[in-house]
């Protein structure tokens, strides 16, 4: 009920009006009064005609029911002679519809000046555009001043938000290095993560805008100054580009993080370890080849940064899907050329073969173990002769001579240990519990590396970078 009379709360000479029933009565402006989270009065002088005059700026905190008019939630009311005779919406001027999710904004001025400025149905006022806007101008101001808790509370929401949004996106490093800048830049009401990061993508395509322009004016009219503007204009890049390469390494970091979780146990009571196609699928998506990813898609740099950059490889397909062969076994990732986006021709350049076991694994036998699976998924290569697309394109040929690598990530365990012990030829390489053979029998280069040591191997590569950006291991 009070909401339809908020113009008449507002104003605090307003008429009393009492609900009445058969049990109780109550006074709106006591209920309205009651309800008030915070109110104040600020005093407003203006200069019109060359004279001073003076008004009085009556502010309220409310409930967001008490809001009168359905197009804004917060109102500054202009009255006379105890009326409001203008509303004017403060939402967009505010940057809320409602303040901390549930209050709103009443502001109520009066004075003489308006009172002997109202019309006769106290419906306009007859000021100029010009001093209406002054008054409001001020009120603004003290209705700022007045919510300045309010508003510190959403500001110190955005900052957090803005520290947020840049340290998981570090292409926002340089842009956001200040984010007490930018939020006070922001509106109000921009506070989800998906917002921040619309305007801190907007903020940056702005800056790099006004550097480049900048740059082809002072070139265009070969302005003293130009040496200092294509420096900016470089450093501008350099800060761009160094952005982006923080997001990349951070995200790499994360990726490693996750990684090392899933090496874990996935149940600690029974000591049950995740399976390989857990860790597979982290790695390089099951049942993909390189046609179907992008660059981003994939993480098999983990293994070894160069399988990042092969022409083509296979992840979970039957090997009657990568070459002539008519077998059905799945080696877990195969790569058919020696990488950097060429394609090699040459049946001597080697195919690597990526094989992944569960981790801490305990089970080998001579007649299960991954050193003769992938002799067999060599020799059935072999025999096909040549390594197709998935459209059927030959990729290469293989010839009996052609070189493999086979990378078997797979725990130093006590059976590992036993069948390599019986086949014989492995190397233990210093400080580690990672091995490699050459198996001249099958031209296989075989290096077996435990997860553990995947792991401590790939955040060496990338530890000089992890140190700058201050997320270290």
């Amino acid at each position: 009920m009070t909401d339809n009379f908020i113009n008449y709360f507002v104003n605090v000479d307003c008429p009393k009006i009492t609900l009445m029933d058969s049990k109780k009565s109550i006074v709106l402006f006591d209920k309205f009064t009651d309800d008030v989270v915070r109110d104040g009065t600020f005093p407003v002088q203006v200069t019109v005609d060359g004279e001073e005059r003076k008004l009085s700026l009556n502010c309220f905190l409310v409930p967001k029911n008490y809001s009168d008019d359905e197009k804004g939630t917060n109102g500054l009311f202009f009255g006379a002679h105890g009326r409001a005779v203008n509303r004017y919406d403060m939402d967009g001027v505010i940057g809320l519809k409602a303040i901390d999710g549930k209050y709103a904004f009443f502001g109520y001025l009066e004075g003489p000046m308006l009172d002997s400025s109202v019309n006769d149905t106290r419906t306009e006022f007859s000021l100029s555009a010009e001093t209406i806007d002054e008054l409001k101008r001020e009120c603004i101001t003290h209705m700022h001043d007045f919510l300045k808790v309010e508003i510190d509370l959403v500001r110190e929401r955005q900052i957090q938000t803005i520290v947020n949004v840049r340290n998981e996106h570090l292409r926002f490093y340089n842009i956001a290095k200040n984010p007490e800048e930018i939020a006070d830049k922001l509106s109000l009401s921009t506070q989800k993560d998906e917002e921040i990061f619309v305007e801190l993508s907007r903020h940056s395509l702005r800056q790099y805008k006004k550097t480049r322009r900048q740059f082809a004016e002072a070139k265009a009219k070969d302005r003293p100054d130009i040496e200092q503007k294509a420096k900016a204009y470089v450093s501008e890049l350099q800060d761009e580009s160094l952005s982006s390469l923080a997001e990349y390494i951070y995200k790499r970091k994360l990726i490693l993080d996750i990684f090392e979780e899933k090496i874990g146990f996935a149940d600690i009571d029974a000591e049950k370890a995740h399976y390989e196609r857990v860790v597979h699928e982290l790695i390089c998506p099951l049942g993909t080849t390189k046609s179907d990813l992008s660059y981003d898609d994939h993480n098999l740099w983990v293994i070894d940064d160069r399988l990042a950059f092969y022409s083509y490889f296979n992840s979970d397909k039957q090997l009657q899907a990568q070459s002539a062969s008519t077998d059905k076994r799945r080696p877990d990732v195969t790569l058919f050329d020696l990488g950097m986006g060429f394609d090699k021709a040459s049946s001597q350049e080697p195919i690597t073969i990526v094989e992944f076991k569960r981790p801490k694994r305990n089970d080998y036998t001579m007649a299960d173990n991954p050193f003769t699976q992938v002799q067999d998924y060599v020799d059935e290569l072999r025999k096909a002769g040549e390594a197709t697309r998935y459209d059927g394109r030959l990729i290469r040929t293989i010839e009996d001579q052609t070189p493999f690598m086979c990378q078997i990530v797979a725990d130093d365990t006590e059976t590992l240990r036993k069948v390599m012990k019986r086949i014989g030829g492995f190397y233990k390489k210093a400080g580690s519990k990672s091995y490699y053979r050459w198996d001249e029998g099958f031209k296989i280069f075989m290096e077996v590396t435990s997860y553990s040591d995947l792991i401590s191997g790939a955040k060496a590569r990338h530890a000089a970078f992890f140190e700058k950006l201050g997320v270290a291991p």
